[in-house]
């Protein structure tokens, strides 16, 4: 059952977290960053101003409400219309999701802006995921993709986020946003291997446009042009990619694959296929072929890019054959 309080909002189908239950604690569009990427628009109020945005009280009884029904779910998720960590009260939400509702995992999307404020470093030890955002390799490019708020110091940014993943005890995912033209030079990615070597990371998230952004003739990262960001950051950290192309290093745990996986595998090794192509080779169901897809991509078994006639499963890795390419159909990303 989706729900739509006023502050808390789904469960919703996650690219990245699974069924994950919204939390939005600031008014929209509340933000200390412009970006140009952001689906949910220009921002209106950007500010660096920590306050109670919207009533704490009020967040906790829509929660105690929603999860009195035990709905089934991967994560709640702090995010929404802008940045959560300006509500001063989001320590005491997370406080109370933890002391009454263990049994969820809780996680974070965050600009990072905010993360040279001890008290706040503090409210966040509790979470199960942080995921903060790096989307720029230098200050020009901080400028240029999220256009921060007025003083703003990339290194002094830099410097706050790469202390917070030493210092929580929490899991960190970072997320870059690749913009073509901007972010995604040789020395962009070198200067972001540089970056991200000196913090203390989980694994890196690699996203790009798959909806409207804030800024008109904005283009989404081609599925090469993501894999240099792969090939440049893997020999570090376990990198995923989502988006319209969606990737994911080979787990070092990996357990030997079924026999209809490796059918699957053996298949789009051939050509890419969606889960209709696969279905109709197999002979099963297209519910039991995406239970197994799902399971090879979470193993880092197989990749997807999103085309024309929908999403078309390849063999997971940074170089693909001309083989596995197929007959050529939108080669680049459609």
């Amino acid at each position: 059952m989706i729900v739509k309080k006023h502050y808390v909002f789904g469960p919703i189908a996650s690219r990245r977290l699974g069924i994950s239950l919204g939390i939005d604690l600031v008014p929209p569009k509340t933000c200390p960053q412009n970006c140009v990427y952001c689906e949910a628009g220009a921002t209106t109020n950007l500010t660096l101003e920590r306050r109670e945005y919207v009533p704490v009280d009020t967040v906790i009884a829509e929660l105690d409400e929603v999860l009195a029904a035990a709905p089934k779910l991967d994560f709640i998720t702090f995010s929404g219309s802008g940045e959560p960590t300006l509500n001063s009260g989001i320590g005491r939400v997370i406080r109370h999701l933890k002391r009454h509702y263990p049994q969820y995992r809780v996680c974070l999307l965050t600009n990072a802006m905010l993360l040279d404020d001890p008290a706040l470093c503090r409210d966040l030890a509790e979470l199960d995921l942080v995921v903060p955002s790096l989307d720029a390799s230098c200050a020009a490019e901080f400028e240029a993709v999220n256009r921060p708020v007025p003083g703003a110091d990339f290194d002094r940014f830099v410097a706050a986020l790469t202390r917070f993943t030493h210092q929580t005890p929490v899991r960190v995912e970072l997320e870059i946003f690749i913009v073509p033209g901007v972010n995604d030079s040789d020395a962009s990615i070198a200067r972001f291997v540089e970056l991200t070597r000196g913090m203390r990371l989980d694994a890196i998230q690699l996203n790009t446009l798959d909806r409207p952004g804030a800024v008109a003739g904005l283009h989404p990262s081609a599925p090469d042009n993501t894999r240099r960001f792969i090939r440049a950051l893997s020999p570090y950290f376990e990198v995923e990619a989502v988006g319209p192309f969606r990737y994911r290093t080979a787990r070092p745990d990996a357990c030997p694959v079924s026999d209809p996986e490796r059918r699957i595998i053996d298949l789009i090794t051939r050509r890419p296929a969606t889960v209709p192509d696969l279905a109709l080779a197999l002979g099963r169901g297209d519910d039991e072929v995406r239970r197994h897809l799902d399971d090879l991509f979470k193993r880092g078994l197989v990749a997807v890019e999103r085309r024309e006639r929908g999403d078309f499963y390849l063999p997971a890795g940074p170089e693909r054959t001309a083989e596995s390419r197929g007959d050529g159909e939108n080669r680049r990303q459609g």
